[in-house]
């Protein structure tokens, strides 16, 4: 797992390096001094210094303070351990939740976000898809929808997402939800939505072997999620590994809906006015 994510494309190949060797050893980057640091990635102090800065820190104690921090978390918190006691299985569960959400959001590009939630907002009728215990994160969506007054279906299998979606249109928006990024039903019907000039959400564990997989489409009509999660090897509770990743997504594109259209803040206000008045009055 990665301390410091940033696009690669906007760095050039020095910062590059020094951005790998800080992920691959935080240890030393933390413990040692700017003149050690930047002999073991063979540049000046001044230039490591002109790196950090470039990176959005004050100074290269700023990073190291950063590095330490996050470090630390990750040790503390995302280190899954063998034992079997329900201590044990609490730190698991917490470890692998709280990473899903902090690298999940982490690495979720705010105007991408903002992109899919004005589909979302434009679109006349949404279908989520999600298949086993991806429903659990499809519902509640939905749920959230219908609070806007958005027509708005969570369906569980292809048989009923395609006699929903046949009526679809460019007009409407697909949603699709893999815990692996290679689910069979979630593919082929994403494919197929995309055939029809349907533009599709899908959020998945994998990206690309989700973008491999649906093959030559038109990319244009695809937004893409990756829900990270821990390693597979190391995960103890696969089946519920992805839920935050795809709860706290689809928190974020509602609230960023409501946020940036006026006529759903006017109306969540009245809603909590007539909710306080039903709580403390006793009528609407």
């Amino acid at each position: 797992m990665k301390i410091l994510k940033l696009d690669e494309n906007k760095l050039n190949s020095t910062e590059l390096a020094i951005v790998n060797e800080i992920n691959e050893n935080p240890d030393y980057f933390c413990s040692h001094s700017i003149q050690e640091v930047s002999r073991a990635s063979n540049v000046s102090s001044s230039t490591m210094t002109r790196v950090c800065q470039k990176l959005g820190f004050k100074s290269f104690k700023s990073a190291q303070m950063f590095v330490y921090e996050k470090s630390r978390m990750q040790t503390e918190y995302y280190k899954l351990g063998e034992d079997k006691t329900p201590d044990q299985v609490i730190h698991n569960v917490k470890g692998s939740a709280l990473f899903t959400i902090n690298e999940t959001l982490n690495n979720l590009d705010p105007e991408y976000a903002n992109t899919i939630a004005k589909k979302i907002y434009e679109s006349r009728s949404i279908i989520v898809f999600g298949v086993e215990q991806q429903e659990v994160s499809a519902n509640s969506f939905v749920q959230n929808l219908s609070r806007l007054n958005k027509e708005a279906v969570a369906v569980s299998n292809i048989h009923v997402f395609v006699q929903k979606a046949v009526f679809f249109t460019n007009k409407d928006f697909c949603v699709f939800l893999t815990r692996t990024g290679w689910t069979k039903e979630v593919i082929e019907s994403a494919k197929w939505a995309v055939s029809r000039d349907i533009p599709v959400l899908i959020l998945t564990a994998d990206q690309e072997t989700t973008l491999e997989l649906l093959g030559d489409v038109d990319k244009n009509l695809v937004f893409t999620i990756e829900t990270q999660t821990l390693g597979y090897d190391r995960i103890q509770y696969p089946t519920i590994s992805s839920l935050p990743g795809e709860l706290i997504i689809f928190d974020v594109l509602f609230n960023i809906v409501v946020t940036q259209n006026k006529e759903y803040r006017e109306k969540f206000k009245k809603t909590s006015e007539i909710s306080l008045m039903w709580n403390f009055e006793g009528h609407l």
